[in-house]
């Protein structure tokens, strides 16, 4: 049986069925097609088989979804919490009057920070400090080419087939 679930197995039994019957594929009976195809081929219980992998990978790209939410919102917890605590000894230090502290496992010390750049008045930066993205805009594009516009260097492409998996 685990033979008959190997997907290259399942195609070779396909294409032979496609050559020893090809009125079937155009006969328009699609249960009888299916019924064929498992018989010979196992391949219903094979794509049962894959829909069972293909569901207990999304419960588990779920459940690890919902867990990396939980360990996000606990990493800011933390950091929120170790910002408030660096805040707070920088606070006293400072009101101490103290620059620098020796512990065991650390020195703490006050030194000046880094210059920001402000900006003021973004219209009246010069040409040379103004940095400008330009992004094709994909939903205009989108809409006029649905509306039977012509738009230069853009088209549409052919939609590639789909599965869609209905479980409800």
């Amino acid at each position: 049986m685990a033979n008959r679930l190997d997907p290259t197995f399942v195609r070779a039994q396909i294409e032979l069925l496609r050559h020893t019957h090809p009125g079937i594929w155009d006969a328009g009976d699609e249960m009888l097609l299916i019924d064929m195809l498992e018989g010979e081929t196992g391949l219903k219980e094979f794509l049962e088989t894959g829909l069972d992998h293909k569901l207990k990978s999304d419960e588990l790209i779920e459940g690890i979804g919902a867990r990396m939410a939980n360990a996000k919102a606990r990493r800011d917890r933390f950091e929120q919490r170790s910002d408030a605590i660096r805040s707070l000894m920088f606070k006293l230090m400072t009101h101490a009057g103290l620059r620098r502290v020796a512990l065991p496992e650390a020195t703490l010390s006050i030194r000046n920070g880094v210059s920001k750049v402000i900006i003021t008045d973004e219209a009246a930066l010069p040409p040379d400090c103004i940095r400008v993205r330009t992004e094709p805009n994909r939903e205009e594009i989108r809409k006029r080419l649905a509306r039977g516009e012509t738009v230069p260097g853009a088209e549409m492409s052919n939609a590639e087939p789909v599965l869609q998996v209905g479980t409800k």
